[in-house]
């Protein structure tokens, strides 16, 4: 057996090795991530930290205690799309609650059907303290550009997807921590809240990462059994071969 394959074969497989490794690899680490993600929900025993202006926006799928003092901004309320329960459709709501300094924190309050969330939506008056999860706003898996995420006439509550907090501040009209307040489960003021069911879980990551690497291998081996020739049949020895028949035969 020889090994000959031409130089395209050996870009075109290192190329598709490359990629199916990295995607394995970024499947792994959102399992992991995940994971610790689940966990930290899980705890409630860290302190909370007191939201303020000067209060630093989580980064990624970083979760803090956190709590914050203010006043819900029932008039101004946000809808974000995109989210079911059961599988019935329905809308994550972000109230803005106003701090004692006036700056706004976004306190997602929990999923509420289509249905629901069409009508008034109800909010605790006066001072409130409330406690949860400080994360970073969600992102998508694809910003694309050009879109108007903030019209110069706008109608409360308002459907969005994944607004940056800079779209968030234009739409509020007022400034507004980067980051998102997950509201506990057993706080009043709410709707469901079940913050743990957060998209697939890590042992759907891993799985993808599995076939990833899996594609990989096959990559590599289809590669070498196509490439893989027998040696060429020695015609010589078969002339010979044949002459002495030839001559045995006269």
């Amino acid at each position: 057996m020889s090994f000959r394959a031409p130089a395209w074969a050996w870009l075109l497989t290192a190329a598709a090795v490359a990629l199916f490794a990295a995607l394995g690899t970024w499947q792994a680490r959102k399992g992991l991530t995940k994971m610790a993600l689940l966990d930290a929900l899980g705890d409630r025993s860290a302190p909370a930290e007191i939201l303020s202006a000067a209060s630093a926006a989580p980064r990624g799928l970083e979760l803090r205690r956190a709590e914050a003092t203010g006043t819900y901004l029932a008039g101004q309320q946000l809808l974000q799309d995109g989210h079911s329960h059961r599988q019935r459709p329905g809308y994550q709501v972000w109230t803005p609650l106003q701090l004692r300094d006036g700056v706004l924190v976004l306190v997602n309050r929990g999923w509420l059907p289509r249905e629901a969330a069409a009508a008034a939506l109800p909010a605790p008056d006066g001072e409130i303290a409330v406690r949860g999860f400080w994360r970073a706003l969600p992102e998508p898996g694809l910003r694309l550009a050009g879109a108007n995420p903030c019209p110069v006439e706008k109608k409360f509550p308002v459907i969005v997807l994944y607004p940056t907090a800079a779209e968030v501040q234009c739409l509020l009209g007022r400034p507004v921590l980067a980051g998102l307040l997950l509201l506990d489960a057993d706080a009043a003021g709410g709707f469901v809240r079940e913050w743990t069911d957060s998209g697939f879980p890590p042992q759907r990551h891993y799985g993808y990462a599995f076939q990833w690497f899996a594609l990989a291998a096959a990559a590599v081996i289809l590669f070498a059994i196509v490439n893989r020739r027998r040696p060429a049949p020695d015609t010589s020895t078969r002339g010979q071969a044949a002459d002495r028949n030839t001559r045995g035969k006269a």
